[in-house]
């Protein structure tokens, strides 16, 4: 049964009846429940607007880490470089992310190298200058020196008034990998909210505001940060952000969806008194039961998901059609959402053109590995696999078809690895790299072997160096369970030895195999 055919037969029996419960019900029920839901959605407007705020600054804080707790960059501190800063800093990684600044401090205050958007170059002097804001209780950017001391890792993080605008910055102290350990410095970056990101927080938290600077502040104005209850409906609410440790202050405004409530008027008032005694107690259980309840469930649903975080399916088998439709709907919309969130987490580690584990994925599968062998004696082995006379390959064939050949092979190495408990990952260009538990010399050399024919026996074409199809080059290195003073080695130091078999493996004359042990 359609609503529309719901609502023609009970209007048509209880015309006059339920006319005067609408009536009762939107001026003596709905209109004071409204106000209390305008001031409620503008109160969750504000609790969306803080939170879409916070979270951006959170994502800062994780990014900052990931740089900071970091072998090479405590290195590099100790001998600054440029190709370090080329490889591992390039400035297009950060316009990527968002990041207006990044400066590397050691432990001393001196800064040792600094990145900076055209957004804020003018400002730089300032922005260095906040790094010795260390005289206020309640404000600091670098470490202390119990921090320091710590050898541990801290962070700080906030929001900063700066030249009429908001910043975020995080702060992290510069450690080796596994987070313990000598500090070397700290790593601030930083994020300017400009219109951009105003723009994304506002399409994403569904909610407009705007930030602006005042030149002074009053009193009555609250603080942003407070958390204080809206007590009264208005078209925006304006919050300050301000400094604790000069006089800079920008102003808040959030403009709000719902601004207003239905106007009454006294022959609507006095008509409803008149028509209460006519409403009749069958039509509006009727109403309440077959309309009003499922909706009400509905949205108590939808709110305490956004309590939780978790968001649950709807419940079905309505007894009136459009309102089971709807939930089918949003069951199937919820069912997308959770496979598109699913997919974007994937691509975190997943190479965009072959569709196997990438080099972060890579780094963070190597850290258990590492972890094992330097706390349960635990070997493995390492290969390194380039694929031969590549560039040439591009230059005779087409990048389209270079493409396909990497495709081709990634596929390859998954498949022959799949009866190990290994990780095949691409680390980068025409190179790859597989990690296996296991550090038996045969072994290894074996599957080694087979990786090498099987990719040879895809009989890709390729004819260079008087060779009929594309081949590889494979460079191994063995780790054994039993290496003296193992504590000091990470994973980068084996990758280069396994890059070293592979120039060797290259120098016979490619696709061949070169097999040693780690340390000899």
């Amino acid at each position: 049964m359609t609503l529309k055919r719901f609502s023609l037969v009970l209007l048509s029996s209880l015309l006059l009846t339920i006319t005067m419960l609408l009536l009762s019900i939107y001026y003596f029920f709905y209109l004071p429940g409204i106000k209390s839901e305008v001031l409620d959605q503008q109160q969750q407007e504000f609790n969306l607007l803080h939170s879409a705020l916070s979270l951006s600054k959170n994502s800062l804080t994780t990014l900052c880490y990931d740089y900071a707790v970091w072998d090479e960059l405590v290195e590099y501190i100790s001998n600054p470089t440029d190709d370090f800063v080329q490889s591992n800093l390039p400035d297009n990684a950060f316009e990527a992310a968002n990041i207006d600044a990044v400066f590397v401090i050691d432990t001393n205050n001196k800064l040792i190298w600094d990145y900076q958007d055209d957004s804020l170059k003018s400002s730089r002097a300032s922005l260095v200058h906040l790094f010795n804001q260390q005289n206020t209780e309640s404000f600091a950017i670098l470490p202390t020196a119990d921090e320091i001391a710590s050898q541990t890792v801290s962070s700080r993080s906030g929001y900063l008034v700066f030249d009429g605008a908001i910043i975020y910055f995080s702060n992290t102290t510069i450690l080796p990998s596994t987070g313990y350990g000598e500090i070397a410095g700290s790593l601030t970056m930083v994020r300017l909210v400009d219109k951009a990101l105003i723009k994304d927080i506002s399409r994403f938290s569904l909610v407009k505001f705007s930030i602006e600077d005042v030149q002074t502040s009053t009193k009555n104005t609250q603080e942003f940060f407070s958390l204080q209850q809206i007590e009264t409906i208005a078209p925006s609410h304006s919050w300050l952000i301000r400094n604790t440790f000069d006089d800079q202050v920008v102003q808040v405004t959030l403009h709000h969806k719902k601004v207003s409530l239905p106007k009454a008027d006294w022959v609507s008032v006095i008509s409803i008194l008149l028509s209460i005694g006519l409403i009749f107690s069958l039509s509006l259980m009727a109403l309440s039961r077959l309309l009003i309840k499922p909706l009400i469930h509905f949205n108590k649903s939808i709110n305490d998901s956004s309590d939780d975080n978790f968001i649950s399916k709807m419940a079905s088998n309505h007894f009136i059609d459009e309102i089971e439709n709807v939930s089918y709907s949003f069951n199937q919309l919820l069912l997308k959402f959770n496979a598109q969130q699913n997919y974007l987490e994937t691509l975190t580690v997943q190479d965009s053109l072959t569709g196997i584990t990438n080099r972060r994925g890579l780094e963070a599968f190597s850290k258990r590995i590492i972890s094992r062998w330097h706390l349960e004696n635990v070997g493995f082995s390492v290969m390194m696999i380039d694929v031969d006379n590549f560039k040439y390959f591009n230059d005779q064939q087409g990048h389209l078809k270079g493409d396909d050949a990497l495709i081709t092979v990634a596929t390859c190495l998954v498949e022959v690895m799949a009866q190990y408990d290994a990780l095949a990952a691409r680390y980068g260009g025409e190179e790859f790299c597989i990690i296996l538990p296991d550090n038996h010399h045969q072994n290894i050399l074996k599957v080694a072997e087979d990786i090498r024919e099987s990719i040879e026996e895809l009989q890709i074409s390729n004819n260079i160096d008087d060779r009929k199809w594309l081949t590889v080059s494979i460079g191994v290195v063995v780790v054994d369970d039993k290496l003296a003073n193992i504590g000091k080695y990470n994973f980068s130091d084996v990758l280069q030895y396994a890059d070293e078999q592979l120039y060797l493996a290259k120098q016979a004359g490619r696709n061949t195999v070169r097999v040693a042990k780690f340390g000899d």
